[in-house]
């Protein structure tokens, strides 16, 4: 049965890729943001309570994916930054989605609310230890939003999500660097330790868990990774040879001291979501040379 699902941040990175995966299987999407509208299923927003209450009308569930984003610029251990994009905005998002009867929202939350200190892999029943101002604000609306919605709803789940990579991603994180490194034929250089590992996580298999959590009651936090820890030098090979650029690498490693993983239990998204990722880091990035090089 098709449904109206509301998405904020609707024509960020994931939002794209959410959007066109949800009209494909016959769903209504109303785009919300703050741009001018395009179309009757675009929505303007100035975030606050009335303004979502007219943009959500006629919506049954909700995809979360609006939020400040960490840049070079912050201070890594200033909340204030976040404080109100990231984490006061929920209740007015849960108020406004109360007010015209949605039903499931679906939170885009982060790994970074764990670190080393969690342990690993990193499971949703272990301590929490964000590493920055920003996590911190995630793990807070996390909390916001099952306080919120835990005795007069709407369903609410939020999505741990891991390091997302594909074609559109505007970021800076070293997965996206190779590939522009490899794309233009440079040679890619690495420093530090090689072997520091991250869970890394296709845009599209991102997307296949946030459909699964809306046709889920699963409430709470859930991990959604790519399953392993993929380390610096495999991230970077891996780039250079699906991006035609093979071999043309070099190390210039200067240290050998062991590096932590970034890498989430699977578990409960298996058991609860029905979910797991369907990509590798190879066949992520294969996926991503093709929808590259239909854009181009």
């Amino acid at each position: 049965m098709s449904r109206t699902v509301a998405v904020t941040g609707a024509s960020g990175f994931i939002g794209g890729y959410l959007c066109a995966a949800l009209e494909a299987a016959g769903d209504r999407v109303l785009r919300l943001g703050r741009g001018a509208p395009a179309s009757d299923t675009d929505r303007q927003t100035d975030y606050s309570r009335a303004s979502l209450t007219e943009a959500l009308a006629g919506a049954d569930a909700l995809v979360h994916l609006a939020g400040r984003r960490m840049t070079r610029e912050d201070a890594p251990m200033d909340l204030g930054p976040f404080w109100q994009p990231n984490v006061a905005q929920v209740a007015d998002l849960v108020e406004a989605s109360r007010d015209v009867g949605v039903t499931r929202l679906v939170l885009a939350s982060t790994i970074a609310v764990y670190s080393p200190a969690s342990g690993l892999p990193y499971r949703e029943d272990a301590p929490a230890r964000p590493i920055n101002a920003y996590a911190l604000s995630k793990l807070m609306a996390e909390a916001h939003l099952e306080m919120l919605t835990r005795a007069r709803g709407p369903s609410s789940v939020a999505l741990r999500l891991a390091a997302v990579y594909g074609a559109g991603e505007k970021g800076t994180p070293a997965l996206m660097k190779f590939v522009g490194q490899a794309r233009a034929g440079e040679t890619i250089v690495l420093t530090g330790n090689a072997d520091y590992r991250i869970d890394q996580l296709y845009v599209r298999d991102a997307v296949s868990a946030i459909r699964a959590a809306l046709a889920s009651e699963t409430r709470g936090a859930v991990n959604i990774g790519g399953g392993r820890a993929w380390s610096i030098g495999e991230i970077a090979e891996t780039a250079n040879e699906v991006f035609g650029n093979a071999g043309n690498i070099r190390y210039d490693t200067d240290s050998e001291a062991p590096m932590p993983e970034t890498v989430m239990a699977l578990d409960r998204a298996a058991a609860e979501l029905g979910w797991r990722p369907r990509h590798d880091l190879r066949s992520g990035m294969e996926d991503f040379r093709a929808t590259q090089a239909g854009r181009d």
